[in-house]
C-alpha cells in the first residue's frame, strides 16, 4: 500500500534531483568533453540484381509445354498447358493465391461443365453433392502431379519465373516467399464435410447461409465449391510441393 507524501518529502526529492544535475553539469565542465561521436551513416542497401529478359512467350510456352506433360501421366494436363502465355500465368496465378484474388480470369479454361445444383431438406437449399464432382478431373490431375519433378522444373526455371513475377510490378520481392504464402492459403482454407446451406443471393447465384462462410476468402470459396474431397486433394498436393520446394512456410501469411 502507498502512503502519502507530505511537501516536505516532495521538496527534498527535488532538491536532491538538482544537485544531482548541478553535480553532473559541472563534471562535464570541468572535463570539457567532447561532443558525441555523430552516428554512423546508414549505408543504402544494394539495389537488387537486374532480372534476366523474359524470352519471347511462343519460346517459353514451348519450353514449358515440352517439360510440364512429363509432370503428370493425365492427358489433360497437356491440353491445359496448350494455352498461350503459361509463364505470365503461372507468376499472375501464384501471385493471386497468395493475395487471396481469385484466379478465375486466367483459369477460365478450367471452368468445370454443367450447372451449380442444389438440393432441398426440411425447406432448406444445400449444395448438391453432384455439384462437387464437376471438379473431380481438375483435382485427380493435380493430385496426379509428381511433386518431386515440379520442384525440379522450378528450380531450373527459376530465375525466369521470378522475372516474370517481378514484372508485374513487384521488383526486389522474393518469389519463393510469395508462393509460400500462396501454397499456404490453399492448406489453410477450411474443409466442410457435412451439408452446406445456401440461400438465394444476387441474380441466379447463391450465398452462404453461414456468415462466415460468405465473407471468407476468394480462394477459400474457390475451395468450398469443389467440396472436401477435392479439397482434400489439392491441399495434400500444396503440401508435397511445398516440402519438395523446401518453401519458407513461416514466411507464409495466415490467411
Amino acid at each position: 500500500m502507498e502512503t502519502s507524501k507530505g511537501p516536505g518529502t516532495w521538496m527534498f526529492g527535488v532538491a536532491i534531483a538538482v544537485v544531482a544535475a548541478i553535480a553532473v553539469g559541472a563534471y562535464l565542465w570541468m572535463h570539457r568533453a567532447p561532443p558525441p561521436a555523430p552516428p554512423p551513416v546508414a549505408q543504402e542497401a544494394p539495389p537488387p540484381p537486374a532480372d534476366a529478359p523474359l524470352p519471347p512467350a511462343e519460346q517459353s510456352d514451348a519450353s514449358l509445354r515440352g517439360k510440364g506433360i512429363a509432370l503428370s501421366p493425365r492427358p489433360e494436363l497437356s491440353k491445359w498447358l496448350e494455352q498461350p502465355g503459361i509463364l505470365e500465368r503461372w507468376a499472375v496465378v501464384t501471385d493471386n493465391l497468395a493475395e487471396d484474388v481469385s484466379p478465375r480470369k486466367q483459369l477460365g479454361f478450367l471452368a468445370p461443365a454443367g450447372q451449380f445444383k442444389v438440393e432441398q431438406m426440411s425447406g432448406r437449399s444445400f449444395i448438391d453433392p453432384r455439384s462437387y464432382a464437376r471438379y473431380d478431373t481438375f483435382a485427380d490431375v493435380v493430385a496426379s502431379v509428381d511433386a518431386k519433378a515440379f520442384a525440379t522444373l522450378v528450380r531450373d526455371l527459376h530465375g525466369i519465373i521470378e522475372a516474370a513475377y517481378h514484372a508485374l510490378g513487384y521488383p526486389g520481392r522474393k518469389l519463393d516467399v510469395t508462393a509460400a504464402q500462396a501454397l499456404q492459403r490453399l492448406m489453410s482454407a477450411p474443409v466442410l464435410a457435412g451439408p452446406v446451406e445456401v440461400k438465394p443471393g444476387r441474380g441466379a447465384l447463391y450465398a452462404y447461409a453461414d456468415p462466415k462462410l460468405e465473407h471468407a476468402g476468394e480462394v477459400e470459396k474457390h475451395l468450398l465449391r469443389m467440396g472436401p474431397r477435392n479439397t482434400h486433394l489439392i491441399q495434400a498436393k500444396a503440401r508435397e510441393i511445398a516440402q519438395a520446394l523446401d518453401l519458407p512456410m513461416s514466411a507464409a501469411r495466415t490467411p
